[in-house]
């Protein structure tokens, strides 16, 4: 029925793809981007020179950038990485377990993490266990929890803090802090790719020893930079080795962080850019970008949920991020976008890398769903032209 139906948009083209990567970037990042570039791109701790000295000066502010917007404790570390998967490798990787010990992860984890954990799993021969929630209210089955927690301790929990797939928050800091109460000594890791720095996460209190973040997603920075926070005492065992400007008399990874960590040429650019778009973070305000997403996505449910051939994955208001997951009926999802991108409009269906999530949300054997995620740089204008697409169908 798609072919019937006429180009009804304007000739601007729409994002609602954030979740996948925040778009577009503040102008500020396109600027430092191309002139550092042009300009300071040197090699960082490789050499005395002018340049590799002001490379090295650049990515070290970017680090106290990222530790103040996260509200990072003063001892905490920023280990810089490629990306939010390379991150959560070191983390989970280069944590020590034993034979039958527990990893508890819940049904919303990325691949990034299910797939570290897999390798655990047949490597290791870990336990690796889901945790229980609800599947209508979405809350944790604390009840449930709290007797697989006494039967199999935790050594590790990995948890998201947002769902990449419906944009529930989840209860990171009770999780922790339940997992803590059985183990003191749990490696409690927490993958912020999607909501770091933009919803409350106290990384203060001991209860999270390590938490990663995406440069280019919430922090609305470039490709190619993201990190790990190292929260607490512990450190991971290094899994990547090579040249670090440092030491290099040494075979062996320096000892500390961050160059423990950090093996190859850092992406000075990109961190850079990073530094620039934690300037625009800050100067905007969190609450600002969080009350504007938010709008957009409370009007997206609604009207959504008006249209009777379409099924949205409900959460709750109060623990969603920017993030609304659909399907239509008689609609395969992967069809729905396409067709939404004949129209300008951009969007992902699928299982988004999560196949869990769409298990246990019901909608893995339909082809996952269709997924919009919005961000600063939406407007209502965006959602209702996307809604005009969608009911152009029903016609």
């Amino acid at each position: 029925m798609f072919y019937l139906v006429k180009k009804i948009m304007t000739d601007k083209n729409i994002y609602l793809d954030n979740a996948a990567t925040t778009f577009p970037k503040p102008e500020q990042v396109y600027m430092t981007l191309d002139s550092f570039a042009r300009s300071g791109g040197a090699n960082a701790n490789r050499g005395n020179n002018p340049m590799a000295r002001n490379a090295a000066k650049k990515i070290e502010e970017t680090r106290a950038k990222v530790l103040h917007w996260l509200a990072a404790p003063g001892e905490a570390i920023v280990i810089f990485s490629p990306s939010a998967t390379i991150a959560l490798n070191q983390a989970i990787l280069g944590t020590e377990l034993t034979k039958g010990q527990a990893v508890y992860v819940s049904p919303f984890e990325h691949n990034s993490v299910l797939r570290s954990v897999e390798h655990l799993r047949l490597t290791q021969e870990i336990q690796v266990h889901e945790i229980p929630f609800h599947p209508i209210s979405l809350e944790v089955d604390w009840d449930r929890l709290e007797t697989a927690f006494r039967t199999e301790p935790p050594a590790m929990l990995a948890i998201t803090q947002a769902s990449n797939v419906c944009g529930l928050l989840l209860p990171v800091e009770q999780l922790a802090l339940k997992a803590r109460q059985v183990n003191p000594e749990v490696m409690i890791i927490v993958d912020g790719a999607q909501a770091a720095g933009l919803y409350p996460l106290n990384l203060s209190n001991g209860l999270i020893d390590y938490l990663i973040f995406s440069g280019h997603k919430s922090f609305y920075g470039p490709f190619g930079v993201a990190g790990l926070i190292l929260c607490s005492s512990k450190r991971p065992n290094p899994i990547l080795f090579g040249g670090t400007g440092t030491y290099s008399s040494k075979l062996s990874m320096p000892d500390e962080p961050p160059s423990a960590y950090e093996p190859g040429s850092l992406n000075s650019p990109a961190i850079a850019a990073l530094g620039a778009a934690l300037d625009w973070l800050k100067v905007t305000g969190r609450e600002t970008l969080v009350t504007h997403a938010a709008k957009l996505t409370d009007y997206l449910e609604k009207e959504l949920s008006r249209i009777p051939s379409v099924r949205v994955i409900k959460v709750p208001l109060e623990k969603r991020a920017a993030v609304i997951s659909f399907t239509m009926q008689g609609v395969a999802p992967q069809a729905l976008e396409e067709f939404l991108g004949t129209q300008g409009i951009a969007v992902r269906a699928g299982l988004h890398c999560s196949p869990w999530a769409h298990r246990f949300l019901d909608t893995q054997a339909r082809g996952g769903t269709v997924r919009v995620s919005l961000g600063f740089f939406n407007a209502e204008e965006d959602i209702k032209q996307l809604l005009n697409v969608i009911e152009s169908l029903l016609d």
